[in-house]
């Protein structure tokens, strides 16, 4: 995910100095304001924050240090200071602002990535320890079933793993999700984007739908059609990052598609779930959705999980032949049941309430197990019904 940064401060000449140290450095989107006169708060009337600023001071110019310091230092993002050396007016500011680094000028271009990846180090824990888990699904091509995948696993996190999920329809028109479920809310994922900024853990429950097992889904409602390009991304990313600090797991399915919206979520996303089937269409594709996902969008392959759904192992590519083309390794099949599959969309029944033995169901929960890091909730009762009560007490 692209780190937002921004540089200001009033001498031009200098941010375009630092500005050039970052020349060609990938996975920052950085962008220069410089200040004039007038209000002294570097993030006066900033639409979006930035995820870092930096901030450099003139020797005889400290009023963006004193209008940093006095505001709200954990509403504001992550500050390195950049000025002159010796000047003990503006060190005492930036120990009061939080900054996090004061690089003395001159500074060289490593001591400034250096304090950079710091901070962006510091990020990425901060969101991983404060969050659940996010998990991203999205097709290679249209219609291989990845929203129904998604729409089961979250069904199977929350009735069978017992963990607090949500899952969210990125589909702003269509809302599949709503469908393989059979919820339908009167009010969804866009308006709670409208009152995002009042929302809390309470509030929050009432935009989105509850089904018997304790998922709750956040779906489209809206009878209108939806561009990608009318909602804000950074609004979105704001109710992800509530939705996936209230629960365990955000479960997020995602149209096959390349937007803002769609980038913004995969960027998040704790897990990238790429659903296939066995053709080389789907290969190609789904190579070169790995190729963004790592080149453009700067997405660790760690992350990035690929599936065949409907996998025959008679089929003209077998697993080693997908996982050479795509240039991932297969995490795991879901086996060819079309006809248990359509009818658990049709009646909006998930598979593991039509039929937990079938082995598509087993399928999906290999990936919870996998998941989640633990065996069948299942499979522990069974046993402990089989064990002699002796060696269960």
């Amino acid at each position: 995910m692209l780190t937002r940064l921004l540089i200001t401060g009033r001498a031009g000449a200098a941010l375009t100095g630092l500005q050039q140290h970052l020349t060609g450095l990938t996975g920052f989107d950085v962008r220069v304001r410089p200040l004039a006169n007038g209000n002294a708060d570097p993030l006066h009337g900033l639409e979006q924050l930035p995820d870092i600023v930096v901030l450099r001071f003139q020797a005889d110019q400290t009023a963006e240090l004193t209008a940093w310091a006095v505001g709200q230092p954990g509403s504001r993002p992550p500050l390195i200071v950049v000025g002159p050396a010796g000047n003990a007016e503006a060190m005492r500011l930036a120990v009061r602002s939080g900054a996090r680094d004061f690089l003395a000028e001159p500074i060289s271009k490593s001591d400034l990535l250096a304090a950079l990846e710091r901070v962006r180090e510091e990020l990425r824990s901060r969101a991983t320890s404060a969050r659940g888990a996010v998990h991203a699904f999205i097709g290679a091509s249209g219609g291989v079933g990845s929203s129904l995948i998604a729409a089961n696993v979250a069904h199977l996190l929350a009735v069978q793993a017992q963990r607090s999920t949500v899952i969210a329809d990125m589909d702003l028109n269509f809302a599949p999700i709503a469908h393989h479920l059979d919820l339908h809310g009167e009010r969804g994922i866009l308006e709670a984007l409208e009152v995002l900024d009042s929302l809390d853990a309470h509030a929050l429950t009432g935009y989105g739908a509850l089904h018997r097992s304790g998922l709750r889904l956040y779906a489209s409602t809206t009878k209108h059609v939806v561009l990608g390009k009318d909602v804000s991304a950074s609004r979105m990313a704001r109710l992800f990052d509530l939705l996936a600090r209230h629960h365990q797991h955000l479960v997020i399915d995602l149209p096959h598609s390349i937007d803002d919206l769609t980038a913004t979520a995969l960027g998040i996303a704790t897990e990238i779930y790429i659903v296939m089937q066995q053709s080389t269409l789907n290969a190609r594709n789904a190579a070169r959705l790995v190729r963004i996902l790592r080149d453009e969008l700067m997405i660790p392959p760690e992350r990035i999980r690929l599936y065949i759904n409907r996998y025959a192992k008679g089929g003209a590519m077998q697993i080693e032949d997908v996982a050479g083309a795509v240039g991932v390794p297969v995490a795991g099949t879901i086996p060819s049941h079309y006809k248990q599959m359509l009818e658990s969309s049709d009646v909006g029944m998930p598979l593991y309430d039509a039929d937990r033995r079938a082995p598509i169901t087993k399928a999906l929960l290999q990936i919870v197990q996998d998941i989640t890091g633990s065996q069948s909730q299942e499979r522990h009762s069974l046993l402990a019904r089989a064990l002699p009560a002796f060696l269960r007490s």
